[in-house]
């Protein structure tokens, strides 16, 4: 069997339509909003100028640029004969890479929740579940204090142990992965529940769904197209799964604060992740200016154990802006509100022409992915996926050079090292 290369495109996996759209709507909400609804809704003031907005809509059509540069060099570059066969391999290297990742996932869990628990009690638990005012946020302060450095970064293996586990359920069926899969899914919800990590629960979820659809999707003509309707679906998943979670997190205490509603309570609360991530965003844009250096887009590297701050130094940077957007964060912003965008973080690190050359070639590699992702490469299938969770995100935060992300991206590149050897070892050129 071939990864299926030749079933028809889900429009919305395109990396055009996660954020060129996305970012133009949201831009001009951010821009038509009124100063007064800012204070009134998010307690900060309006940043969001003509200027900002236009940054907005030049970094759309930049990335759109690069997105066609894409189709043009992928048409040239790839045969079709390249495409990898995913038949006979019994998977046995990927399958023990698989539990190799989920026990280092499940130990980092481990040793991170008992660091917690030993300093909170286990009385935080129903504490939180009975939405005690300042519960949740012990553990959120916790959840900070408790972190151990080349420790707890580990739980996020657990997002290409997720893309592993579904790639060998399509090939050796559910039963051979549910219960390390479920196993997973709890820790990961107990994270997004307790700890008030709702990132964590949707960078294990959304990935695999789109590799799933990939490799199996749905075949029946009127359930396919239903498909196409997902992204409206997802945000109703995403606002229920906010209130959820809202309502353990701040909802006792705003409802003792007067608020009535929690369903428009936690609309407001959502929609101010994105209005004022590019509202901070334009902020720092406009204190900060070009900064010459890439402290946001190449972030992991600097916030690398031992050697993080060193190399960074050495190559021209210093630790000075971080700390004077924390004083313009504290000062100007709003705390619950403290996003820096995704977006304007480009202009600060390369200033405005080499921002949007920045977005050309994102937009250039992001698609390049997505069709190695169609035609059933080994690369394309677990790197695209991880790519599109950092794209539904990159409005709020630049999610795919943070810290968080660097054990995913090392876990991944080792599923694809071992899953193509798998697969040269399973034909019979490489046998004869």
């Amino acid at each position: 069997m071939k990864a299926q290369a030749t079933r028809a495109a889900i429009w919305w996996l395109n990396p055009f339509w996660i954020l060129v759209i996305p970012l133009v709507l949201i831009a001009f909400v951010t821009w038509l909003i009124p100063e007064a609804d800012y204070q009134l809704y998010w307690r900060l003031p309006k940043f969001f100028t003509d200027d900002d907005l236009a940054l907005c809509l030049w970094v759309a059509l930049a990335f759109s640029i690069g997105c066609l540069l894409a189709v043009f060099l992928d048409r040239g570059l790839v045969r079709p004969s390249s495409a990898e066969t995913l038949a006979t391999p019994r998977w046995t290297m990927l399958t023990r890479l698989f539990y190799c990742g989920l026990i280092v996932t499940v130990f980092a869990y481990t040793v991170w929740f008992g660091a917690i628990l030993k300093q909170a009690g286990l009385g935080i638990i129903p504490a939180v579940l009975r939405g005690d005012s300042g519960a949740i946020y012990e553990l959120i302060r916790l959840r900070k204090d408790a972190a151990i450095t080349g420790i707890t970064s580990l739980t996020q293996v657990g997002i290409g142990v997720g893309l592993a586990g579904v790639f060998l359920s399509c090939q050796l069926g559910w039963k051979k992965v549910r219960w390390p899969l479920g196993l997973l899914f709890f820790l990961t919800l107990m994270r997004a529940v307790f700890l008030a990590e709702r990132l964590a629960l949707i960078e294990l979820m959304l990935p695999g769904t789109v590799l799933w659809f990939q490799l199996r999707g749905l075949r029946a003509g009127f359930a396919r197209h239903l498909v196409n309707f997902a992204p409206f679906v997802g945000l109703i998943v995403l606002y229920s799964l906010f209130t959820f979670s809202e309502y353990f997190r701040s909802w006792g205490y705003y409802s003792e604060q007067g608020e009535t509603s929690l369903l428009w309570f936690t609309l407001v609360r959502l929609s101010g992740y994105y209005v004022t991530s590019l509202n901070n965003g334009a902020m720092l844009w406009q204190e900060l200016g070009p900064l010459g250096f890439p402290y946001a887009t190449l972030e992991w590297l600097w916030r690398f154990p031992i050697i993080g701050d060193a190399l960074r130094d050495s190559l021209g940077g210093s630790d000075a802006p971080a700390a004077l957007v924390s004083i313009i964060v504290a000062e100007a912003g709003n705390p619950e509100f403290n996003n820096p965008t995704g977006i304007f973080v480009t202009f600060t690190d390369y200033g405005v022409p080499g921002a949007l050359v920045f977005w050309v070639l994102f937009g250039c590699v992001a698609t390049l992915l997505y069709r190695a992702f169609r035609r059933g490469s080994v690369a394309g299938l677990f790197l695209y996926p991880f790519v599109f969770m950092g794209l539904t995100d990159q409005i709020r935060i630049f999610y795919l050079t943070g810290g968080r992300t660097f054990a995913a991206w090392l876990f991944l590149f080792a599923v694809i090292f071992v899953t193509r050897r798998e697969i040269r070892r399973s034909q019979p050129t490489a046998r004869a």
